[in-house]
């Protein structure tokens, strides 16, 4: 049996169960028994405790963890972790106290705060490691609890590029904007930034359609864990010089204007600016992008007909074709909101998915 959650480390949310390890029935949802890890200390009637974790059968990891999930319990028996509240004393030290005095304490620090300087005077800071039904109730304790506009998260230091971005194209704040099985129909993926191989593992497996048809594109300077994935006819490794992903990406979108390979019609009936994007991109031709990010003009041919033709292989549909996805990798350089926003004008002259 065992309690079913999910691992806190990265926004997958890759679920997993934690039970006893003298439990016997503590396996994965393949049958599988899983590995007696840590100590669970904070329940004084269970201290000492071993728990097995085991994987737990959801859209994102189907079963499967990385080595951040399966280690991810030894956090319960850490000399580090915080089993009661401690509050500093009048001699400058840290002393314990019960849930109740700390809960009270903190609440009549935030109704004096507020009342002092205004609701907005605290803040509530979440991050991607929440699931999102605890992100909800977070958002709904800010706005509806504390009444205050201040709530953010880590994406604040990590993704704005992307951020802004996504409000420059389409006045929203980044997201996946669908659901991560959907990448198990692509054709064809563009991955700019991203050594998901190493930080994901989980994700890999949604790449394999992809792979099957020749269709994933790794942009990585480095010949990474991910990058050896689109090896042996998976699809391609374009490594540009570090910094010039953006070139590279209007090289791309230069291609598929001028050779016929946008569509035009959604273009014009669901987007504004083409015309001065065309004009930007006229300075970016193969030969020229070549020169600047090392990437053999051939392939950035190559990149476009293939992204295109998986477009145009899934007949309009939304689930399959091309998807194209961004990572810190590219967006955390100096202009990293115009590359992701040069990622977003592709995906937009292609009317392929970006992330």
């Amino acid at each position: 049996m065992g309690t079913p959650t999910h691992c806190p480390y990265c926004a997958l949310q890759c679920a997993m169960r934690l039970a006893p390890a003298a439990d016997a029935a503590a396996t994965n949802d393949g049958g599988a028994i899983a590995s007696a890890v840590g100590l669970a200390p904070a329940v004084p009637a269970a201290a000492g405790t071993e728990l097995a974790v085991s994987g737990r059968d959801f859209p994102t990891n189907r079963g499967g963890l990385c080595r951040k999930g399966w280690s991810s319990s030894t956090l319960l028996g850490s000399p580090e972790r915080l089993a009661t509240p401690l509050l500093r004393g009048d001699d400058g030290s840290f002393h314990p106290v019960g849930w109740d005095e700390a809960l009270d304490l903190a609440a009549g620090a935030v109704r004096s705060t507020q009342a002092l300087h205004g609701a907005d005077a605290v803040g509530v800071f979440g991050s991607g490691g929440l699931t999102n039904e605890k992100a909800y109730q977070l958002g709904k304790f800010a706005r509806l609890a504390l009444r205050t506009s201040r709530i953010d998260y880590n994406g604040r230091f990590c993704m704005s590029s992307a951020a802004a971005a996504g409000n420059r194209a389409f006045g929203l704040d980044r997201g996946l904007p669908f659901p991560l099985e959907d990448l198990d129909k692509a054709s064809a993926i563009l991955l700019l930034g991203s050594n998901v191989a190493d930080t994901m593992p989980p994700f890999v497996q949604h790449l394999q359609g992809a792979r099957d048809a020749g269709g994933l594109i790794v942009v990585d300077p480095r010949r990474s864990a991910t990058a050896e994935l689109a090896q042996a006819g998976a699809g391609l490794h374009l490594a540009p010089v570090p910094g010039t992903d953006m070139a590279l990406l209007l090289g791309l979108a230069h291609v598929v204007v001028h050779e016929g390979l946008a569509d035009l019609d959604f273009v014009s009936r669901r987007t504004t600016g083409f015309e001065k994007l065309h004009r930007s991109l006229n300075r970016w031709w193969p030969a020229r992008v070549q020169a600047v990010t090392g990437v053999p003009a051939e392939l950035i041919r190559e990149t476009a007909h293939l992204l295109a033709d998986a477009r145009k292989a899934a007949g309009g549909h939304q689930a399959g074709g091309a998807y194209i996805l961004t990572g810190r990798g590219v967006e955390q350089h100096i202009d990293g909101t115009d590359t992701a926003t040069a990622a977003i004008n592709l995906a937009l002259l292609l009317e392929t998915r970006q992330g």
